[in-house]
């Protein structure tokens, strides 16, 4: 039985952030319509040494495949000179069960954030969103950038760090990274300045306190909570979800028990949980994204196994076609 290996490069090569837009798009489709078995994703924490592993599981009915990321985020890593977050995903066959390909998915895991955000500024943002305040500076942060810039025409980012030297990289780093990304993006001293003037919000943090004031949104403000994943904290605060219409997550089954951002709202009275939307009823339309220009709307990012699934199985197809990636092999093919 062979295996084939894909590595970062080999992602990267096989897959630009516009079209994974579109892609999240399909695997939302395939989520409204049932296709999958969902809520199989688990966490386990470590203490010592400090960390977290994701396991994100994801089927297909109908033999149309299977898959499983798993996420390491070590919290110690950076001290040792190793990246905090690695990421493996492996495909199976949906109709033997033996593992197809094996690939690299850190890059995959920041490509479908990103572009899941974009997909969700398609339906949540106002046409003529041109300024964004993005508040963290760390690779989430990176990928949100690229995918708003696909999707809204943007000509300004106001940037707030923890500290001046990760902001100034930061903007070192995407004000050349090309592509549709603004080369205008400043550092700023006043979140709340920013957040006030800005078309778009993006928290992309590891807070568990909420990082602006909701009190600062103006009208026809598209907000994205897309860093902290903790039932017991949040980056937005309960005034942001009080003056939003709109209130979208990716999976209530998969996301909604580890969101604090929704959890401590919901449990303060502002809102009930039956009055958050899944993107992927935004997709199919059994639910309606912005109606007006007034409106401030607001998406929880969290990923979801899905995603993952359907991305990789198109990096894979794309491999395929063009006879890219290493093989080794494995056996097994026999009792």
């Amino acid at each position: 039985m062979k295996l084939r290996i894909l590595t970062e490069q080999d992602v990267r090569s096989l897959l630009t952030m516009s079209e994974a837009i579109d892609i999240q798009a399909d695997a939302f489709r395939v989520l409204a319509e049932k296709r999958s078995v969902e809520g199989l994703r688990s966490v386990a924490h470590s203490e010592d040494p400090p960390g977290i592993a994701i396991f994100n599981p994801s089927f297909l009915k109908a033999g149309k495949g299977f898959g499983i990321k798993v996420v390491s985020d070590f919290y110690g890593n950076e001290k040792k000179g190793l990246a905090r977050m690695t990421a493996i995903l492996v495909l199976f066959d949906g109709n033997t069960g033996h593992p197809r390909t094996i690939m690299e998915a850190g890059h995959l895991t920041d490509l479908r954030t990103g572009a899941l955000t974009g997909l969700a500024a398609r339906y949540l943002a106002r046409k003529d969103a041109r300024t964004l305040a993005l508040i963290g500076a760390g690779r989430v942060a990176r990928n949100q950038l690229e995918a708003i810039a696909e999707v809204c025409q943007l000509e300004k980012v106001w940037l707030s760090t923890r500290t001046e030297k990760r902001g100034l990289e930061f903007i070192e780093r995407m004000s050349g990274a090309g592509g549709k990304v603004p080369r205008d993006i400043q550092l700023v001293d006043s979140r709340e300045d920013a957040v006030g003037n800005a078309d778009i919000v993006v928290a992309a943090t590891t807070s568990r306190h909420p990082v602006f004031p909701g009190r600062a949104l103006r009208e026809g403000t598209f907000v994205v909570g897309a860093g902290a994943n903790n039932p017991q904290g949040r980056e937005v605060d309960s005034e942001t979800i009080r003056r939003s219409s709109k209130w979208v997550i990716d999976s209530k089954a998969d996301c909604l028990a580890d969101s604090g951002d929704f959890l401590i709202p919901i449990k303060e009275g502002f809102f009930r949980e039956d009055q958050i939307s899944e993107i992927a009823e935004l997709v199919d339309g059994r639910r309606q994204g912005r109606e007006s220009e007034q409106e401030i709307t607001f998406f929880k990012s969290m990923g979801v196994p899905i995603q993952d699934l359907i991305t990789a199985q198109a990096i894979e197809k794309r491999a395929v076609e063009r006879d890219l990636g290493m093989f080794v092999e494995m056996g097994g093919d026999h009792d």
